[in-house]
């Protein structure tokens, strides 16, 4: 009779009790310091609007972010003020920076001896990132990955002999891009006759481009300021192909209209998944250009940090592995930098859809 009633109270309260429980909805408060003003403006525009995307979706799941916004002006000294702010003030829980690497890397240090998460789109120098203790992550698009969608342009255009290069004079991005390049030429017996170096803003591009016309190039390779450097090709009558690193974009960005010139600019960019594309152009009525993809990844990547672990993310970040936008996102071998980026070469006007 006893053992009966053991079983009978057992079942009631594995019918009454257990489907109560319910795992506890996530609510968060993350900060997001943005360039709202200053260089990264265009990008920051499109990428907020990818973190706006990933709040919505992440809600209909049940993770209830709130944001914070400051703006860096696309300083670091700006950035650090903001994030005093937001960690002091605020009182996030973690951190999203989507500026160029050199306005994120004077937080790196300051992640680490406030043990806050930080969130990064772009990639400083890898010297600073020890002075983070683990508290900073980046899911920035890696511009290696785009060696192959390059080369893509070099086999289909044997007829290409000489070749000028315009890159940004420093050693995260632009040296990147010139690497690729002169890796590619050699392989395929392309002449780079002229290059030049800055890391100005907006140099003026007129004597280099008179250079490389002068030698008669068949190629200019671009990875630096697009709209200057465009409205300068096009007065120099340069009717040539132009292979260039997909801040081209922004051009689209400023709403330029330069005609016939984009008939020959080709670009490497992520491949970005065909639902996301439509989803953001529903939500925005534009194209997802200027990698508005990597914010949407810096939230994901957060509350999944936070549902691993809600107690010490920055240990939950260990255990991120995902399919991603563009390519999968990884954080398990121990590795900073978990976004292994799929790239396509574009033909500018198909890209930016206009």
């Amino acid at each position: 009779m006893l053992n009966h009633l053991r079983w009978f109270l057992l079942l009631l309260i594995s019918i009454f009790v257990i489907p109560t429980v319910q795992s506890e909805e996530l609510n968060l408060k993350v900060g997001v310091i943005s360039g709202l003003t200053g260089m990264a403006s265009k990008w920051n525009y499109y990428q907020n609007k990818g973190v706006e995307l990933a709040v919505e979706d992440l809600a209909k799941q049940g993770v209830r972010i709130n944001l914070v916004f400051e703006d860096s002006k696309s300083i670091g000294s700006q950035a650090v003020l903001a994030f005093n702010k937001l960690t002091n003030l605020d009182k996030v829980d973690a951190v999203v920076i989507d500026d160029f690497g050199f306005v994120a890397e004077p937080l790196l240090p300051m992640a680490g001896q406030q043990k806050k998460l930080l969130l990064l789109t772009s990639l400083p120098s890898k010297s600073s990132w020890p002075s983070a203790k683990g508290y900073a992550y980046s899911v920035a698009t890696q511009t290696k990955y785009a060696a192959d969608a390059y080369e893509e342009y070099f086999k289909a255009h044997p007829e290409i002999k000489k070749a000028a290069m315009f890159v940004f004079d420093d050693t995260q991005w632009g040296f990147v891009y010139k690497t690729i390049w002169q890796s590619l030429a050699a392989k395929y017996n392309v002449e780079i006759v002229s290059v030049f170096e800055s890391n100005e803003g907006t140099p003026d591009f007129r004597s280099a481009i008179a250079k490389a016309m002068g030698k008669k190039v068949d190629l200019m390779l671009l990875a630096h300021e697009p709209i200057t450097f465009s409205k300068m090709v096009a007065a120099a009558g340069y009717k040539g192909p132009i292979l260039a690193a997909n801040n081209f974009l922004e051009v689209f960005a400023a709403k330029e209209d330069l005609g016939s010139l984009f008939d020959g600019v080709y670009i490497a960019d992520p491949e970005i998944s065909a639902e996301f594309s439509q989803k953001y152009r529903d939500r925005f009525k534009e194209p997802p250009i200027l990698e508005a993809y990597v914010g949407y990844e810096a939230i994901r990547v957060l509350s999944e940090a936070f549902k691993n672990n809600r107690t010490n993310p920055e240990l939950g970040m260990k255990s991120v592995h995902y399919k991603g936008l563009a390519g999968e996102i990884d954080f398990t071998s121990g590795g900073t930098f978990g976004n292994q980026t799929r790239f396509g070469l574009f033909k500018l006007k198909d890209r930016g859809g206009h």
